[in-house]
């Protein structure tokens, strides 16, 4: 999805931004890469989530939940591009999201933002997000949806109208920008 744009696009950038290109280098790794860079990269699934494998500075862990592994893996080398010293934790579904949430509570090692797509099978980042408002320790975490979906129908973002929305852009550019304004809202 969000990278057949950003592979068009890459082909054709002549920036000279050292950050465009990082990011670039970055995607293409990605994308051409063999194995699963996940298990070098700073990067988590919610199944492997135990108190000995938290950074000392949960300031810095990121959960992403998109139903999308492609998706997941370009924001992880995003942020990771940005900041490497991130942690970004992925859930690949609400529920998934909501069970990483519980066991980071129990540990008392929160993450410093939530980062949801909304088109998800299940439990939308929406109701995702309406669960987590739920809980008193959970609903203090900074919450953003960052989704390719445009138009949100009122009744579906009612009650949310607080909660910051990003749309996954097509260029690489762009893209480094929204993750960059994503990051400003871990709590610190």
């Amino acid at each position: 999805m969000l990278l057949t744009g950003l592979r068009k696009r890459s082909q054709h950038d002549n920036s000279n931004d050292p950050n465009d290109r990082k990011l670039i280098k970055s995607v293409l790794d990605i994308i051409n890469s063999p194995t699963n860079p996940s298990a070098e990269s700073g990067t988590g699934s919610t199944e492997h989530l135990d108190k000995g494998k938290l950074p000392e500075d949960s300031s810095k862990i990121v959960l992403h939940i998109d139903d999308d592994p492609e998706d997941r893996e370009f924001v992880n080398e995003a942020i990771r591009s940005i900041d490497p010293s991130y942690v970004v934790y992925q859930a690949k579904s609400g529920q998934e999201g909501i069970d990483f949430l519980h066991k980071a509570k129990s540990f008392g090692d929160l993450p410093c933002l939530i980062i949801l797509d909304v088109n998800m099978p299940g439990m939308n980042g929406f109701d995702m997000y309406n669960e987590i408002k739920k809980d008193d320790t959970l609903k203090r975490i900074p919450a953003v949806i960052f989704t390719t979906a445009a138009i949100f129908m009122s009744s579906e973002n009612k009650g949310n109208e607080h909660l910051p929305v990003f749309v996954k852009p097509d260029s690489i550019k762009d893209f480094a920008v929204s993750i960059k304004k994503i990051l400003d809202h871990c709590k610190e």
